[in-house]
């Protein structure tokens, strides 16, 4: 069986794996030189955020022999909202992972353990899909980006966000989360800060509603609101495509990943629902199983998180501090990190306490 899988980002190396565990050798084209991102990344996944188990890593060891390391557990969550704070801990909230072209990075991980034709420096047109569709049995789009579901007409919405980052020095405590919840200079997004060593982090401003010109101004006005005055020793910005898709099937092309709407458009968190998705794909093609059944339960999951977005846009800013104060509330911390019950529903939950 001959697949083609267009992107070697954590989706498509996900699906590289699965299919060589049924003895198909893919052939996976990828734009970049290297093996993920340019520059080293960092990727976060919370645990309220769990799908298919409540503990995703050992899952996917256990049902797939998928060993993945993540650069260390979160267990200390920092939540900002104007005036009010709230801190969670716990032994395992979540995971950070290294992202990019590092050696112990995920999709490194990923490449180590998949055995395929790789041809980097190879940029697939959208309007060469139907092409590559007659030459191969299957042929799986993780390019982890939009263009591809909008020129073939399935984009149903379409997300653009600016993102910066910076790289600050400083004193910090491992292993832990620092969140801004919507503030005036991220529009409905947030600012999340990840300590990456005793002495680094870093930092990163999600907006949308902006352009990349007015990033810049977003980006100081951020350094000012919040005083940080560390030393920032490199910045890098980039233009993040999301959105839902109509279909993730079209005959013998799967949309997984980000190319297939698979990303949390609250918070941006996507790695578990990629690794998933890619896993999904080589079992439709090689295994016969639906995939768009496959994937149901994620993309009603995906429903649920925007309908708690949408909640949150149309009580405006006052929705952050309530939520802030109520993750600070010891008995919902304990229940919704330590017994992990999942973030959607916070939506009735926030929904009846600013009702009182």
């Amino acid at each position: 069986m001959n697949v083609a899988i267009i992107g070697s980002g954590v989706s498509g190396l996900s699906c590289a794996y699965r299919l060589n565990q049924f003895g198909v050798k893919p052939t996976v084209f990828e734009k970049r030189a290297i093996i993920g991102e340019t520059v080293n990344l960092y990727g976060l996944h919370l645990n309220c955020f769990n799908l298919f188990s409540d503990n995703p890593l050992e899952f996917f060891e256990k049902k797939y022999n998928l060993r993945i390391k993540p650069m260390c557990p979160v267990n200390k969550i920092n939540m900002i909202s104007g005036n009010k704070k709230a801190t969670v801990r716990g032994r395992k909230l979540g995971y950070i992972f290294k992202r990019g072209p590092g050696f112990d990075s995920l999709e490194r991980q990923l490449f180590e353990k998949v055995d395929a034709f790789f041809y980097f420096d190879t940029f697939i047109m959208p309007s060469l899909i139907d092409d590559i569709s007659k030459e191969f049995d299957a042929v799986v789009i993780a390019t982890g980006g939009t263009v591809i579901p909008k020129y073939l007409g399935i984009l149903e919405e379409d997300q653009v966000i600016q993102v910066k980052s910076g790289l600050i020095d400083g004193e910090f405590e491992p292993c832990q989360v620092f969140s801004w919840m919507k503030t005036e200079y991220s529009n409905n997004l947030f600012i999340y800060m990840l300590p990456i060593t005793e002495n680094r982090a870093i930092i990163t401003l999600l907006a949308d509603n902006t352009t990349p010109h007015e990033l810049d101004y977003m980006w100081k006005k951020m350094l000012i609101s919040e005083d940080i005055k560390n030393n920032i020793l490199t910045t890098w910005e980039h233009e993040y495509h999301g959105g839902r898709l109509r279909t993730n099937q079209i005959g013998n092309l799967y949309f997984v990943g980000n190319a297939g709407g698979l990303t949390y458009d609250f918070l941006g968190f996507g790695i578990i629902n990629s690794i998933a998705s890619g896993i999904f794909a080589a079992e439709a093609i090689v295994g016969g199983t639906d995939y768009p059944e496959s994937i149901k339960k994620i993309l009603k999951n995906l429903d649920q998180i925007h309908n708690f977005r949408l909640l949150a846009e149309r009580t405006g800013n006052n929705v952050w501090k309530h939520m802030t104060l109520i993750m600070g509330m010891p008995l919902i911390r304990d229940i919704i990190y330590r017994k992990s019950v999942k973030f959607h529903h916070l939506g009735g939950l926030i929904g009846n306490f600013l009702s009182r």
